[in-house]
Parts: structure tokens; C-alpha cells; sequence
């Protein structure tokens, strides 16, 4: 396992080990694995739903595209 060294203001390193004491962290290693894991799987969870978003407005503009078609042909063959 690789180490990481973080340096905090005195204010903020006491606030984290409150906060580690409050929610029952062994310790401020576990706490801070946590707290990473948990933002990388919200960048995840972003991308992914940008992703979707994309893939859903891409499929929109291909159905209305292929609508568009449809109608043309329609009027096409009614002619």
C-alpha cells in the first residue's frame, strides 16, 4: 500500500479528527480512503450520467430525424 502525506491548518486537522471520532473511523486513514473513494465514484456517476444524457439526446435527434423522413415519403407517395 502507498502512502500519501497531506498537509492542514491546525483548524481544519482538528475539524477532521472530530469528524473521524463522531462517525467512527478507526482511523484518519480509513476516514480519508472513504471520503476518496466516495468522490471518485461521483465523478463516475457524472460522467456516466453526461454520457447518458447524451446518448439519449443523440437517440431523440435520430428518431426525429427519421420521423422527418417518414413524412416526406409519405407526401412523396401521395403525390
Amino acid at each position: 500500500m502507498k502512502t500519501l502525506t497531506v498537509k492542514l491548518d491546525d483548524t481544519f486537522a482538528d475539524e477532521v479528527e472530530r469528524f473521524q471520532q463522531t462517525h467512527g473511523y478507526a482511523s484518519k486513514s480509513e476516514m480519508v480512503r472513504d471520503a476518496l473513494r466516495n468522490l471518485m465514484i461521483a465523478g463516475r456517476k457524472s460522467r456516466l450520467q453526461a454520457n447518458l444524457r447524451r446518448y439519449l439526446e443523440d437517440k431523440q435527434a435520430q428518431m426525429e430525424a427519421a420521423d422527418a423522413v417518414e413524412n416526406r415519403m409519405a407526401v412523396t407517395e401521395n403525390e
